[in-house]
Parts: structure tokens; sequence; C-alpha cells
């Protein structure tokens, strides 16, 4: 059943600044402690109390300024944070009286560092040496190695807003994860887990908020939701889930998608599993398959972008088009290269076999889009003479096969984000997001490398090299990048999709409603 928001009655002052309720829809809320999940919907409510130190740029996917309005690096392991100053926590609430809500500080960075790191459910800060207070605004971090990625990956520093203390203390873990103080942009006015969520504009936010309130509508059922947006119930489908919703989507004049980042979708082998063992096969397979065409008629340019590596454009280093010289679309070359091989069709069925087993490439996968795509080329490949097949499972079920080495041939997938390539094709990851049981020393050196690397550029140009290794190899297919969506009521102005948080209010965006 469709909870259906309340609209407010707003006063001259209020109509002036042209304030409104935002509605957005969600699945589940049950708490608001900002360490304790990584559920999409409770991170899109919280991120409204609080405030991080660094966001990721809307236009670039880079750190930028926040609650730190600035950083340097005195050496590779030393980061210095400058805090904002005059930015205080919420009051009128049970820890801080009306108008004593205190400034937030260099303290109150290190309590919320420490805190992140012994609680945190589900995201992680590296190796960190130590957190110091140098004085009232200035927050040094020392971390084990060269660390990169504490500030460019969207789930390491990006996650850690601050946390006052006290609110900690004086309502304990169980009462703060159900009533959230911070010092962000809406403070939270009613919250009942899975049924009620409404936020309030903080009066003395360091930002002016567009909007005055925020309510969360909950509508457990995607298909709901998208029909919930369509009628005007709500206001903001944060994710869109799949391409064919963003198509139906952006049929509707009423609505505007937002793109922003997405997801990687290719073909992966195990390469351990004869007889995708030999790169002779991996390659033949990758060349008889008309990707760019499939890829065409399911997702297209307006949803999508061909892949030819697995670093999409939006990592910032290491994405490299030039990787399609390696892709040819060669169809008989790879039957010849299949016949070289040892694989002929002995038996006269129509399909290729070798010492009396068919070659098969059977693809395991679990429900989207890509199945379509998938299908395309698998009808390709059995058009070639080889057994191909989709094979659809539950997502546990796929998940622990690829993870179990019970897979040959699989959807590969990830969130492609900023350490994707290390997740996926380093061999300390072997068996758990390296379900390509892939292993190259060369290339884990250069991951090892660009890990520790903090000159953009050099880190850029390593994982390219490592990247085009794996390429070579032919441990995976890239197919396509999925682009992610929020779908929005067009009369929502200064919408920012999220990336490691919600933000309606930055230095970047201001999230309003045009009547």
């Amino acid at each position: 059943m469709l909870l259906v928001a309340s609209v407010l009655a707003f006063g001259p002052l209020q109509a002036q600044r042209g304030a409104s309720t935002l509605r957005i829809a969600a699945a589940a809320i049950q708490q608001l402690d900002p360490y304790k999940s990584a559920s999409n919907d409770e991170i899109h409510a919280f991120s409204l109390v609080f405030d991080p130190l660094i966001i990721l740029s809307k236009d670039d996917f880079r750190p930028a300024p926040h609650l730190a309005e600035s950083w340097e690096n005195p050496d590779d392991t030393t980061w210095i944070f400058h805090l904002r100053q005059g930015v205080h926590f919420q009051d009128g609430n049970e820890v801080f009286p009306e108008g004593e809500g205190r400034e937030v500080t260099a303290a109150d960075v290190v309590y919320s560092i420490d805190r992140f790191m012994k609680v945190s459910t589900a995201f992680t800060l590296g190796e960190i040496e130590s957190v110091e207070a140098l004085d009232r605004y200035t927050v040094q971090i020392k971390t084990k190695y060269p660390d990169p990625f504490l500030i460019v990956d969207p789930n390491r520093l990006a996650r850690v807003v601050v946390v006052p203390h006290e609110a900690v203390e004086q309502l304990g873990e169980d009462g703060f994860a159900q009533n959230p103080i911070g010092s962000g942009p809406f403070e939270l006015r009613t919250f009942v887990p899975d049924e009620q969520v409404v936020f309030a504009r903080n009066e003395d936010y360091w930002l002016t908020p567009g909007v005055d309130r925020v309510e969360f509508v909950f509508i457990p059922d995607p298909t709901v939701q998208n029909i919930a947006l369509e009628v005007g119930e709500v206001d903001v489908l944060p994710y869109v889930f799949n391409i064919d919703t963003a198509q139906q989507l952006a049929q509707n004049p009423d609505i505007e998608l937002y793109g922003r980042g997405g997801s990687y979708r290719g073909i992966g082998f195990n390469v351990q599993k004869p007889p995708f063992d030999e790169w002779e096969v991996r390659d033949a397979v990758a060349r008889a398959m008309d990707i760019t065409g499939a890829f065409r008629a399911v997702v297209g340019e307006e949803f999508g972008e061909r892949a030819y590596g697995q670093v999409p454009p939006w990592v910032g280093f290491g994405y490299d088009p030039s990787l399609a010289d390696l892709r040819p679309y060669d169809p008989e070359g790879a039957k010849a290269q299949l016949a070289a091989a040892g694989f002929a069709d002995t038996d006269g069925d129509g399909f290729l076999d070798r010492d009396g087993k068919p070659l098969r490439v059977d693809i395991k996968t679990i429900a989207g889009s890509q199945t379509r795509v998938l299908t395309i080329l698998a009808t390709q490949l059995r058009e070639l003479g080889i057994q191909a097949s989709v094979v659809p499972l539950d997502t546990a079920v796929w998940a622990a096969d690829l993870q179990t080495g019970n897979s040959e041939v699989f959807f590969d997938y990830s969130f492609a984000g900023t350490t994707g390539l290390h997740a996926l094709f380093h061999s300390s990851a072997i068996g758990r997001t390296n379900t390509h049981f892939y292993s190259n020393p060369e290339v884990d050196a250069l991951l090892d490398e660009a890990s520790r690397t903090l000159d953009h550029s050099e880190r850029d140009r390593l994982w390219k090299q490592a990247q085009r290794l794996i390429m070579e190899d032919r441990a995976a297919i890239p197919l396509y990048f999925e682009l992610g969506f929020s779908a929005v009521n067009k009369r929502v102005k200064d919408w920012v999709v999220p990336w490691g948080g919600l933000y309606l209010v930055s230095l970047e965006n201001n999230v309003r409603i045009e009547d």
C-alpha cells in the first residue's frame, strides 16, 4: 500500500523562498546510525542529518570540499584536513537544547573516525596508523602505506560523517540509531521504521537548503515505485534499477532522468576450467560475437556505453577506450582458431566438439536487461557451431557458484567503482571477488604499485597497463557499462544522483522544487 505524503501549507516567507516538501521513494529504513548500514535507503536518509569531510564531485567524481575546506599531503602517508569554521551541531533536541548546538571541531572528526573504525559494519578506511587533532580546526590522518583511495573511493573517507560524541553517549547506540543528531542540512522530525521518516530544514545550517521538508515514502515494490513517480505520489526514485525501467520512464514528459556512474557488464571466464583455461578458446569466443550490435539493440548509447575494458569513464583513472583494438569482431577467424585448437563437428550435429566433448558456453546470469544482450550473443555463438545458452539463476546461487569455482562462463558484473579492477582480477581476491580465478604476477605487481601511488597521472598509467594485460589474457569479455540513473519529477531542480551519500545541499548543488 502506498503511503501518500501529506502536503504542507507554507506561510508567506516560505512561499517566497520557493520551499516545499520533497518526497523520496524508499523500500525499507530500519535505523539511522550512519556507520551501521550499507542499505541505500538508510544511507539516503541519514546523509541528510550529517556532514562528511568531503564529497565526490558531481562532475568528475573527484573529492570536493565539504566540512573540510582544503587538504594537503606533506608526505605520502600523511593527510592534513582544514575544517570549515562556524559549523554547528543541530539544536532543539534532547542533547543540544535550543540555541546550544556547539561548533564542530577537529576533535569531533577524530572521534567520528575512531568510532567508524570500531563499529562500521559495511565499509573500511583501510590501514590507518593514527588520527590526531592538530588544533581546533585541523585534523591529521596518517596511513600505514601511501593510500590514494582514502579520498577518491566513495566507500572510504567519503562515508565518514561527523558525529557528536554527546549524542552517542547520552542516547546510547540504539537510541542514536533511532534519533540521529548531526550538523547536516536537515533535522529528523519523525521516524517510524519502515513506515515514516520526515526531516525538516536545519535553519542554522551553513548553507541554505532549498526545501523545507523531506519525506521518505515507503513502497517496497520497485514496480509500484515507478507507478508512484508517474502519478505524482513521489518526486524522486534515487536509483532506477534496470535499463528497461529507465527506457520506460524516459518516455514520460514529466520525468527527467539524471545519469551518474553505473556498473560494468561483461562475460567472465573461470580461467582454470577446461577448455577455458586455453587462451585460444577464450579469444575465439570473444571474436565470434558482435557485441556492439547486441549492445545497440538492447541498451543503446543513451543508457550505456560499449566497454572494451573493466574501468569506466567515471572512475577518473584507468579508463582506456584504446582497448577496442583488442576486440575485433571476426567470426570466421574465430572458427578457424577453434579448428586449429582441435575443435570440429565430428558427429554432424552442427556443433563443434573435441575428444568427444562439445564446446559449450553456458553463461550463468542473474535477472536484468543484460539477459537480452547475452541471449543475442549466445544465438550468434550457436550459429557458429558453439553450444551456447543463457542460464538464469537466483542471485545467491549465482554468487555462490562463482565464488566456489562452480562456473565456467558467467555474467561478469561489478559496481565498477574505484578499486573494481583490483577486486575482480588481483590474485589475492581469488574465491571472493576474483571469480575468474585469474592470476598474473605482473598484473598483481602493477595493481599493488598503483594502489600505493598518490600521483594521479602515474596511477592512471599503471592502472591502464594492468588492465591491458588482463584484457590481452582474455580473462573476461567486456560488454558495456550500464549507466545509473535517478528518475525525478521535472519540478525538482539541481538533483545529483547519490554516490557515497545523498547530498541535497552542497557547494555544488542545492535541490529545490519549482512549480
